[in-house]
């Protein structure tokens, strides 16, 4: 009895020895990724204020929209890298030998890290198949409003402003009457390669948001189209310019009614094989990464990361391939094929010895 009580307390110490290691890989190579990850969507979130004006909160609102996107494509590399290194590390400090010298299976020593692989794809296959369908509906809900808001939002003495097709000036405004208003747009004569521009100047001016459209009024002004040969001009009292506000984005799809609808475009479908094959990537990877890292220094060299890489690149390579031909038929025998010659791998590579 004694002697099973020994034996538990050993396996849970080992499990939280590799778990603490693991931890510390982890963070080192997570962190830097993510920063970078999050950067990239920064810069592509930034250049969104060229359509409307977004403050602190939202942008931090739209930056929250894409975080399953940047844990998505981190997670599975961080991983991999970390359980190389973690691996390494207590190899080349002798850990892992010591270890197995009194007796440890390797088998025992990755199983912690199995555990972990299944939590990491878990976590992936609820991020891509869940998370990120939401997240990317509300991102475009978001983006729909604050355009169609910014259509109707048109602030006094601001350049570059615009209603459609055209670029709006306004001098000044009281309430919701715009004074002293400048339209320009520069464009095409039908049926002619000539450039035609149109400027228009009124008083006043209203907008109005009428169901899919807006209503911009002008009052007392005058309309001049010009090009290099020809000059015309309107006087008017009233004149009005309608703009349709797209309303895409505002159908909102839970997860099942997001893939249905995905599933009835060719091309688009496939897109369901690709997040579920990365996803299962900690999976059926972890033991090939295992095999060349648990080694005894003194004796054999260290590939680990020349195979760390091979393997990464593969795996991006096939589930790419997967996201513009396959099937759920080529993704099972993929993953079937894959996690077997890992634990063949692992079998040749390390369980025979230790």
């Amino acid at each position: 009895m004694a002697k099973k009580s020994i034996m538990k307390s050993s396996n849970v110490s080992l499990s939280r020895y590799i778990s603490q290691n693991f931890t510390k890989s982890f963070l080192t190579v997570f962190l830097p990724l993510f920063f970078i990850g999050s950067l990239v969507f920064i810069v592509k979130i930034s250049s969104l204020t060229a359509l409307f004006q977004v403050n602190f909160l939202e942008m931090i609102k739209l930056f929250s929209y894409n975080i399953p996107a940047i844990l998505f494509y981190t997670l599975p590399i961080s991983f991999l890298v970390a359980v190389a290194t973690t691996l390494l590390r207590l190899s080349n400090e002798n850990e892992l030998i010591a270890l197995i010298s009194l007796g440890v299976q390797s088998k025992k020593l990755i199983f912690q890290i199995k555990v972990i692989a299944i939590i990491f794809s878990t976590l992936l296959l609820l991020l891509s198949l869940a998370k990120m369908p939401q997240a990317k509906q509300q991102f475009k809900i978001f983006q729909a409003k604050k355009i169609s808001h910014a259509k109707l939002n048109i602030n006094a003495s601001q350049l570059g402003q615009k209603f459609g097709n055209f670029f709006i000036y306004v001098k000044s405004k009281e309430g919701d009457t715009m004074k002293d208003v400048v339209i320009y747009k520069k464009g095409e004569e039908p049926n002619s390669k000539e450039l035609s521009n149109q400027l228009f100047i009124a008083k006043e001016a209203t907008i109005n948001n009428q169901n899919s459209s807006i209503e911009l009024t002008l009052k007392e002004g005058s309309g001049y189209t010009f090009a290099q040969s020809s000059l015309k001009e309107i006087l008017y009292q009233k004149m009005k310019i309608f703009q349709n506000i797209e309303a895409k984005g505002f159908n909102y799809n839970n997860i099942i009614e997001y893939w249905v609808k995905l599933s009835y475009h060719k091309k688009r479908k496939r897109k369901i094989l690709f997040f579920i094959f990365i996803s299962l990537i900690p999976m059926m990877t972890f033991p090939i990464i295992a095999s060349f890292s648990i080694i005894n220094p003194r004796y054999q060299k260290n590939y680990a990361y020349h195979i760390l890489g091979v393997t990464i690149v593969s795996m991006y390579i096939i589930a790419t391939f997967l996201k513009n031909q396959g099937d759920f038929m080529m993704l099972g025998l993929f993953v079937i094929g894959i996690s077997l010659i890992s634990h063949l791998i692992f079998k040749y590579k390390v369980s025979r010895f230790f």
